[in-house]
């Protein structure tokens, strides 16, 4: 997959578009009637005595008609009844002026990213043929939020999560490195429930750089096409990215390549397109 295509900005084909529209116009023109009906003149002046006349009128009338008919009507006195207001906005915030990446920038890292998929599926291919050979990884339950949570951050932040009544001395382990091994020990559901609590966690404990390395490690392990939760998930992730980068006070920030990342990925090759920085 090549830079370009990778970033979703392939543009039209215009050529092949046109040679489309002329080969559809000159199969429409070779299509024969199903019911032949006679360009006889028809006069208005008396009501039609048979079916083909009945035909020949319709078929003029319609000839007189727009192809697109658009109703003029006053809406104004509905306004202010309106009960449902819809709002089109994505919910992500503008970058502020310099916080933005490149476009060259987002293409390079959604190909780079697209070739490590590549990569780890490459791997996972040979793990389950019997190629690879790895200790087991000891994970917890996909529903064990907390053993996860403990699992990627240690017990450094568990306050920040909001875990409470733990004990500490049966809880001290130290973070875990999204390692390959780690990562190919993971089926869908799996990722798609670590995702959603890493969300969790961003939104209630803030940014960090090792959540970072997590939630790129999922969404290389995340399987398109994308079901509905998984979705939802990375558009949320999107919006928090988005919040958290206008709130940076400098272009410098450490945090802010990281999420420029998560951003272009989501918006780029997930095919979130309304969440692109321009």
């Amino acid at each position: 997959m090549t830079g370009r295509n990778a970033a979703g900005l392939l543009q039209p084909d215009e050529q092949s578009s046109r040679s489309y529209d002329r080969q559809n116009t000159a199969a429409m023109d070779s299509i024969q009637p199903a019911f032949y009906v006679s360009d006889e003149d028809v006069t208005n002046d008396k009501l039609p005595t048979t079916g083909l006349e009945y035909l020949r009128r319709v078929r003029k009338e319609a000839s007189t008609c727009p192809d697109i008919v658009v109703a003029d009507l006053d809406v104004s006195p509905f306004h202010c009844k309106q009960t449902v207001k819809v709002i089109s906005t994505n919910g992500c915030q503008p970058a502020p002026m310099g916080y933005a990446p490149s476009l060259r920038w987002q293409q390079v890292q959604v190909a780079e990213f697209s070739h490590l998929r590549q990569k780890l599926l490459q791997f996972r291919i040979s793990k389950d043929k019997g190629k690879i050979t790895k200790r087991r990884e000891e994970l917890p339950d996909a529903a064990d939020e907390f053993g996860w949570y403990q699992l990627c951050f240690g017990h450094n932040q568990l306050h920040l999560a909001g875990f409470k009544d733990i004990d500490m001395e049966t809880s001290l382990r130290q973070p875990t490195n999204p390692l390959l091994s780690v990562m190919l020990a993971l089926d869908q559901p799996t990722v798609d429930e670590l995702l959603y609590n890493h969300i969790n966690w961003f939104r209630e404990s803030g940014f960090s750089h090792p959540q970072g390395q997590w939630l790129y490690a999922l969404l290389a392990c995340l399987e398109k096409p994308l079901n509905p939760e998984s979705c939802h998930s990375l558009r949320i992730l999107a919006r928090l990215c988005s919040s958290l980068r206008a709130t940076l006070d400098t272009p410098s920030h450490p945090h802010l390549a990281a999420l420029n990342l998560l951003l272009c990925l989501v918006a780029r090759y997930f095919d979130q397109g309304d969440m692109l920085d321009e």
